[in-house]
């Protein structure tokens, strides 16, 4: 069933999420339509997506310890637990939820590599799991399979953009760092150029690829843009600096971006080049102090799992 894709105009149907604590269990929702026409935003305080109880969700109430949402797409998410090893993927809008892989164990290693997103060509949303080997799961199919080996190390989360999967890699035991893709249609591997970057996060900004990096020799975090997608010469700096690593929310439709760091949050306009500080007005009861340590959106959608 095709996803039920709503205008950002209709706040109403457009969720923005905020997680405060490191096990994601509390939950904050701002208004979409406040926060991109500038106006003071409501932060509401309601149920996790982790917290689920009766129905479909139930087998979210079995899984403690680490839980990350480390994807959205068309209003599906894709959420990984552990112990034990587990990921998922949940429709906030119908609470329905569907366990992919689970594997128990000793936990000796850190939770899966993975990615998420949208093989518009075939109409279908994968999974990308990565310890060794390369697994892709495909909804439509409801099914595993395995596409090869990847000799890389994985650094920082995986950025979504138009069908292709993005992670900073290293090959081997070398030092210098490259930008490594999967076409989730092709389910083919290919490099974007860095040029002369160092990159230590990935983003999504405006519908193109971003990387932030430590300007050398100074405690300054930088972004810089491909603008046209796979051509190094289109790499360019933008105004935005920020003293610790951000938390960088791409705003669909919009021309703005969602920048979290150090308990504030800012939108930036990376057409023009503006900033300014969200007023987030009262905070609710029970949050001392905003700290957000992750964000994601979706929209209201009838996806089924």
């Amino acid at each position: 069933m095709s996803p039920k894709i709503l205008s950002w105009r209709f706040c109403l149907d457009y969720r923005l999420n905020l997680y405060v604590g490191s096990n994601a269990c509390r939950k904050l929702e701002l208004d979409y339509e406040s926060l991109v026409s500038g106006h003071e935003v409501n932060l509401t305080a309601k149920e996790s997506l982790f917290g689920l109880k009766g129905g479909r969700g139930a087998f979210m109430e079995f899984y403690f310890g680490n839980r990350r949402v480390l994807g959205s797409c068309n209003g599906l998410l894709c959420s990984t637990f552990a112990p034990p090893k587990t990921i998922a993927l949940v429709n906030p809008s119908t609470r329905e939820t569907k366990t992919i892989f689970s594997e128990h164990g000793p936990q000796v290693e850190s939770l899966l590599v993975t990615g998420f997103g949208y093989d518009a060509l075939h109409d279908d949303y994968k999974v990308v799991k990565i310890d060794g080997t390369v697994d892709v799961y495909s909804l439509k199919k409801g099914a595993w399979s395995c596409i090869g080996d990847f000799p890389h190390h994985i650094i920082g989360d995986a950025v979504h953009l138009n069908g292709v999967i993005h992670w900073i890699t290293r090959y081997g035991s070398e030092t210098a760092l490259s930008i490594t893709a999967l076409d989730l249609t092709k389910q083919e591997f290919h490099t974007v150029s860095l040029a002369d970057l160092v990159p230590v996060q990935l983003y999504a900004m405006g519908g193109n690829l971003c990387v932030g990096y430590y300007r050398r020799g100074q405690a300054v975090y930088e972004f810089w843009v491909m603008e046209i997608y796979g051509k190094e010469e289109s790499w360019k700096r933008i105004g935005l600096t920020c003293r610790t690593m951000p938390s960088v929310l791409d705003l669909p439709r919009s021309k703005q971006v969602l920048i979290m760091t150090e308990g504030r949050m800012f939108i930036y306009n990376h057409r023009n080049g503006s900033i300014k500080e969200v007023n987030t007005g009262q905070i609710p009861m029970g949050y001392v102090q905003l700290w957000l340590n992750s964000g994601f959106s979706y929209e209201d959608s009838l996806v089924a799992l």
